[in-house]
């Protein structure tokens, strides 16, 4: 194997005498010692450099390393291309080495050339038998290579796929992961789940996915024991045929609004176990219509709902989906198109919420919107959307509505909070204030939650009396954060 350049490490002596420290330990506990020099990160340090430095160091050193097996159980790979030696020679030292410990494996193939297969792939798939948390992120022809792991994965439980190629078919054939008696999370990254077969009604956790609109609701579909989902709309459901054109009485034709549809089979989504469910949109193309969405979703035990980079309106139907929401605790929204009154109207249907989080979208481009003057200033960058107002301040003000200590009270159960501070919620500084101390009373007896904490993440500069009076309310008990302002953004940026 080619020699690799290894960085110092200084966590135990370098002694091999029997008067040294490590001289003095049984091999078997120095073995087990080498486990806490590796960190639990699968990157190049801690799967490679690390473990074979520990077998450089002298004689006693390299038998303790090579006898723990489970120190070369984990591998992260960037593969070369099918011509390289190093690659299958670094495989087969840790194969050879790991025995039959259960393997966790990050192989990335992101640099040309590409072919149909690798050596690598090749000597992995021949031990899939091992195969337990696995990550592979390379060409998608490298995929149907797989076709030998079928039926050959009985200790595969976490699964993870990507690739940087665009795959106009979307082919329904692929098999291999159909059956892994123990698989319980899948990710595919940049990769349509309906490309691969998958055991869905096996699966507890989904971390990343990518569709649209009926493939979501597919594959909740399909994977009733879910309890985590989080799913990248690329794009909404299917056009739904356009409506007849309709001739009034002038004889001018009336063309009326054509909105998405969805298959007729899919009235609804009723999920019994999913508990949290992640919304999301990719940058290049963050205006999805997902109001399609919500009629179809029917989750009455989810708990925590996030919903990020989201542009798009989200309409009366987000309101009455949260209106289904009776066990939710956590809401969290991010850079979202979500106006400050349609929010209101959303946590009125909330009243279990205990975890407020709401993020407005960063300056990204120049506006004359309503924080900008009268004619806007070109050089100045404002909120794309501002969510965080005077009116949902006030409205999140116990008893702002009413003396009642529960008539017209929002948020009943809120204990910890987390809000953008921006141009117009620094304005609002004692309506920001008052509507903190208004929610510090512990009135647990009348079903009322104090406030225990809140985050402020401010977008612009904070003055010395904002900060002052947060200091303050710290004095009342309430746990204030305060988060480092962000380095300004350019002109063109990614939010």
């Amino acid at each position: 194997m080619a020699d690799i350049s290894l960085p110092p490490i200084h966590l135990l002596s370098l002694s091999s005498s029997g008067h040294g420290p490590s001289g003095r330990l049984p091999i078997e506990l120095l073995s087990e010692i080498f486990l806490f020099c590796v960190e639990e990160g699968i990157d190049d340090i801690n799967t490679i450099q690390t473990p074979l430095l520990l077998s450089k160091i002298c004689s006693r050193w390299r038998a303790a390393a090579i006898s723990n097996h489970q120190l070369w159980s984990r591998l992260s790979i960037q593969l070369k291309g099918p011509g390289s030696n190093r690659d299958p020679a670094l495989i087969d030292t840790w194969l050879t080495r790991s025995v039959a410990c259960p393997l966790t494996l990050y192989v990335f193939w992101e640099e040309p050339p590409f072919e149909d297969t690798h050596p690598v792939l090749e000597k992995l798939m021949q031990h899939s038998e091992r195969w337990h948390t696995m990550f592979f992120y390379m060409p998608y022809q490298a995929f149907r290579s797989f076709s030998s792991v079928r039926g050959r994965l009985p200790l595969l439980t976490d699964l993870s796929l990507g690739t940087d190629d665009e795959i106009e078919s979307r082919p329904r054939n692929l098999d291999m992961f159909e059956i892994a008696p123990r698989l319980r999370s899948i990710e595919c990254v940049n990769l349509s789940p309906t490309i691969f077969k998958f055991p869905w009604a096996q699966l507890h956790d989904i971390p990343l996915l990518s569709g649209n609109i009926s493939e979501c609701l597919d594959m909740l579909h399909r994977g009733k024991c879910l309890s985590k989902v989080s799913f990248i709309f690329v794009e909404g459901g299917p056009q739904a045929p356009p409506p007849p054109p309709v001739v009034n009485g002038t004889g001018a034709v009336i063309t009326l609004p054509h909105s998405p549809g969805l298959p007729a089979h899919y009235p609804t989504v009723y999920h019994n176990h999913l508990t949290c469910f992640t919304i999301m949109t990719p940058q290049w193309n963050e205006h999805v219509d997902l109001r399609p969405l919500f009629p179809h979703l029917k989750f009455p035990h989810l708990e925590t709902l996030t919903i990020c980079n989201l542009k798009s309106a989200f309409g009366n139907e987000f309101t009455q989906f949260l209106s289904s929401l009776h066990t939710l605790k956590t809401l969290h929204l991010r850079k979202t198109a979500l106006p400050d009154d349609e929010l209101v109207e959303g946590l009125k249907h909330v009243p279990s919420l205990a975890n407020l989080i709401v993020i407005s979208a960063a300056a990204c481009c120049s506006s004359g919107g309503r924080d900008g003057g009268i004619h806007g200033d070109p050089n100045v960058y404002q909120e794309e959307e501002v969510t965080v107002t005077r009116y949902l301040l006030e409205a999140l003000t116990r008893n702002f509505f009413s003396n009642d200590a529960m008539d017209g009270m929002l948020l009943p159960k809120l204990r910890n909070l987390e809000l953008t501070v921006s141009s117009p919620a620094l304005r609002e500084l004692d309506t920001f204030v008052d509507m903190l101390q208004s929610r510090l009373r512990d009135d647990e007896p009348e079903g009322l939650a104090r406030l225990q904490h809140v985050r402020v993440r401010p977008s612009v500069d904070l003055d010395d009396e904002f900060l002052i009076r947060l200091i303050e309310l710290r004095d009342l008990g309430l746990e204030v954060d305060v988060e480092t302002m962000p380095e300004p953004r350019s002109a063109v940026c990614a939010c």
